[in-house]
């Protein structure tokens, strides 16, 4: 399988430092310039699927990318969406309102929200789906910060505590991989940004 990972654009909630979890972000003007260059990026490319968080920075981001592949099956994925933050979401918060949580970093979450354990078992969930389903295709995913670091985890073989350690996609960067049937994988490129600045 090609695995494509890539991150939203930029979002007026990124800039201004708002915590957005499940709210849907509203991409940016830069943020949609950002989406446009890595859709020109990608037009060239081989993908057999689409997958994005049905989150609406993610989609807005995917369907950029989908115009120069329509013969791409295109999936909303509820699985992909960021971690959800609850009580913070649409805030700014600090390093006391995270101390404040009980649990450990891995463990604690706002109100209403998830802590890392529960996204991690989403991002396992999709992960296994996407190797059964697609290990002969090309599959680009579309999601967040947050999920996409534990998805690239799961490719390196990595526990919840080792993936959370790695580099975060900066918006629209790609990495790519390509994985055998026994989980082999082979780093194409890692948070790539050159459609940026080319």
């Amino acid at each position: 399988m090609k695995l494509i990972l890539t991150r939203h654009g930029e979002t007026e909630e990124n800039k201004k430092g708002i915590l957005q979890g499940w709210l849907p972000g509203h991409l940016s003007f830069e943020g949609r310039k950002q989406a446009h260059l890595l859709a020109k990026q990608l037009s060239s490319v081989k993908i057999d699927y689409i997958y994005t968080s049905d989150l609406a920075r993610c989609a807005e981001t995917a369907k950029a990318i989908a115009k120069y592949h329509p013969k791409s099956k295109f999936v909303k994925d509820k699985l992909l969406r960021e971690r959800a933050l609850g009580e913070f979401q649409g805030k700014k918060t600090g390093k006391a309102d995270w101390e404040a949580l009980s649990g450990t970093l891995l463990t604690n979450k706002p109100k209403n929200g998830e802590s890392f354990e529960e996204v991690w078992k989403r991002m396992k969930e999709f992960y296994r789906k996407i190797t059964k389903k697609h290990i002969d295709d090309a599959v680009l995913v579309v999601g967040h910060g947050g999920s996409i670091c534990l998805l690239q985890g799961l490719v390196y073989g990595k526990n919840l505590s080792e993936s959370m350690k790695l580099e975060k996609l900066k918006n629209t960067a790609i990495s790519e991989f390509e994985i055998d049937k026994k989980g082999k994988y082979k780093i194409v490129c890692l948070n790539c940004e050159k459609h940026l600045y080319e």
